[in-house]
């Protein structure tokens, strides 16, 4: 169980032009005290173009669409060079849009320019940024034990080496760039959370970071982990994380009417149609649906998702968000850490429902931020 004064708290990472606003955004998370940034690695976003739209959204007049990022591994190193403490995570990059090799090397690059601050956050990636680029998303498990594999491999070694994997052949591969600081490369945590992706977390993992866990289920999977790696006899130094987004108001009634609006209900549909059973009810795209494996945002037309997001209720949008003012937000906070949490990086969302919102909301994180370093 780790004390709520021992947990470390993150905030995204600025992933939005222009960069003049991106760069004062890294300095202030960096001089609030935030133990990291956690950086998205995606070419579409989560909410389908065809309702964004200004009487849905207001962001809608301020970015033109909702599938803008800034590229992952230029805009992590951009950052890492004006900051001076905060740690970098990928929140979290996939090996099916690049190669190992390469995000061994990307990643050994940012520690360089970090200074050791960097963290290789991996997963299995989402099907709306592969699919629709002509990739292939079919064996992405398999893929990522493999580019674990070839990734820790070729953190070993300056000598070329052979890999003869199912998805990947290696014949004199070399790659010689080593860690900033000798024999420490970057840790790896891996955003798990189904059964064979919680062994591979125990297997390769310096860290867990899955997201919308509520704290009993968090506290289960981990216990998974630790079951997995006690067996494995892994005794490395492991990080259990976790992602979730906030609503933030000194008045919780505010809370539940922005949690209400169109945008944030279409967030919550990305919450698994399992956990919707759970609640006792059916997911507006059928009982099967998990979002990571089957949600294209470009493929729902206007219909189709406003008539979703009026299916989604007040108890699925309760789960979906950490919600409430400062002592709120602390009460959640240590539920988690008694499961064994130990680093939470939470994006405060708030200003995305209600733009006057936005300057309360970040005061009351900056106050959760203080209690807890305190």
């Amino acid at each position: 169980m780790t004390d709520i004064h021992e947990l470390e708290i993150g905030a995204p990472g600025p992933f939005l032009p222009p960069w003049e606003n991106a760069a004062k955004n890294a300095k202030l998370i960096d001089s609030l005290g935030y133990a990291s940034m956690a950086f998205p690695d995606h070419f579409a976003g989560f909410v389908p173009e065809s309702i964004w739209t200004p009487d849905i959204t207001p962001l809608a007049l301020l970015q033109q669409s909702p599938h803008t990022y800034f590229e992952l591994s230029s805009i992590m190193s951009a950052c890492a060079a004006i900051t001076e403490n905060v740690k970098l995570i990928s929140a979290v990059t996939e090996p099916l849009r690049r190669h190992p090799i390469l995000l061994a090397q990307t990643f050994l690059t940012l520690d360089h320019i970090s200074q050791g601050r960097t963290i290789l956050g991996i997963g299995a990636g989402e099907i709306e940024n592969v699919t629709p680029y002509g990739l292939n998303y079919s064996g992405q498990v398999g893929k990522l034990r493999e580019a674990l594999e070839i990734i820790r491999l070729v953190w070993s070694t300056h000598e070329p080496f052979d890999y003869d994997g199912k998805f990947w052949t290696l014949n004199k591969a070399v790659m010689s760039l080593r860690p900033a600081i000798l024999d420490k490369p970057p840790p790896i945590w891996i955003a798990a959370h189904g059964p064979k992706m919680l062994r591979i977390a125990a297997e390769y993992g310096d860290g867990w970071i899955p997201t919308h866990l509520l704290p009993k289920e968090y506290g289960i999977r981990l216990r998974v982990i630790q079951n997995h790696r006690k067996k494995l006899d892994k005794t490395n130094d492991f990080t259990p994380a976790l992602w979730n987004w906030c609503i933030l108001d000194d008045d919780m009634s505010e809370c539940l009417r922005m949690a209400n609006t169109p945008i944030a209900r279409a967030f919550a549909l990305l919450y698994p149609s399992s956990e919707w059973k759970k609640k006792g009810f059916e997911h507006p795209f059928g009982d099967n649906f998990y979002s990571l494996r089957d949600y294209i945002p470009m493929n729902y037309d206007r219909e189709t998702v406003l008539n979703a997001l009026g299916q989604v209720p007040r108890e699925i949008l309760q789960e979906f968000y950490i919600m409430g003012d400062k002592e709120a937000i602390i009460k959640r906070m240590e539920e988690y850490t008694r499961k064994g949490l130990e680093h939470a990086i939470l994006w405060n969302a708030t200003g995305m429902f209600d733009l006057e919102k936005t300057r309360t909301s970040y005061r009351i994180m900056k106050e959760v931020l203080q209690y807890v370093r305190g």
